[in-house]
């Protein structure tokens, strides 16, 4: 499967930074016509999942003392998504970072 991967610097404590992340991958999901987000958190580490299209997308998020990564796995007919939904990850993330 296609991986997108999305670094993004963060000067935030842990949970602030979980706190900040959550939204944006809510709102990332939204952007992608997603629906039934489920997220699972363990500590400052998280496995999610969501339907968009018809493609049910999966992928994980680590909270680091400096970043945040995403890490996506596209189903290979979503290839073609790849770019945006790395543009939009990261623009999110960014944009939530910068107006906490």
């Amino acid at each position: 499967m296609p991986k997108v991967s999305v670094h993004v610097a963060h000067d935030k404590q842990p949970d602030d930074a979980l706190a900040i992340v959550q939204p944006a991958l809510e709102k990332t999901v939204r952007d992608f016509q997603g629906r039934d987000l489920e997220v699972d958190w363990q500590d400052t580490r998280g496995t999610f999942s969501f339907k968009s299209m018809a493609f049910t997308i999966k992928g994980h998020v680590a909270i680091q003392d400096e970043a945040v990564v995403v890490d996506i796995d596209l189903p290979f007919a979503a290839m073609m998504f790849k770019e945006k939904a790395e543009k939009a990850l990261k623009k999110n993330i960014s944009r939530a970072f910068e107006q906490a």
